[in-house]
């Protein structure tokens, strides 16, 4: 794999290449999974890619990307509070009956 300062070399001066390198990386990560995962992130590829088609310059691939993103983590959080049928982040019953054992560390200073 290429370093930070080699791939920013490539996107001003072969793109081309950079994104052969992208999708030969997506491509071993992908076939690293679980086969069972394996249909899914290919599906999931297939939509970053057309995020990316759509909109046509960096910056807005990575605003619809991360909207992604958004929308499955909003879809996520009300799927756990669905049974509760509030939207808002639901916080857990404190336990008051539960015990613990405090460990003391020295502080070490100096070393």
């Amino acid at each position: 794999m290429p370093t930070f300062d080699e791939m920013v070399r490539l996107a001003k001066t072969d793109p081309e290449t950079l994104e052969n390198i992208r999708r030969v990386l997506i491509e071993d990560l992908i076939a690293d999974a679980p086969e069972s995962y394996q249909r899914r992130l290919r599906g999931l590829q297939f939509q970053i890619d057309m995020e990316r088609r759509k909109a046509g310059n960096p910056m807005g691939a990575c605003v619809a990307i991360s909207k992604m993103m958004h929308d499955s983590l909003f879809k996520l959080r009300e799927t756990m509070n669905g049974f509760t049928g509030k939207s808002e982040l639901v916080e857990p019953e404190p336990s008051y009956n539960t015990s613990a054992e405090v460990l003391s560390f020295p502080l070490l200073a100096n070393r």
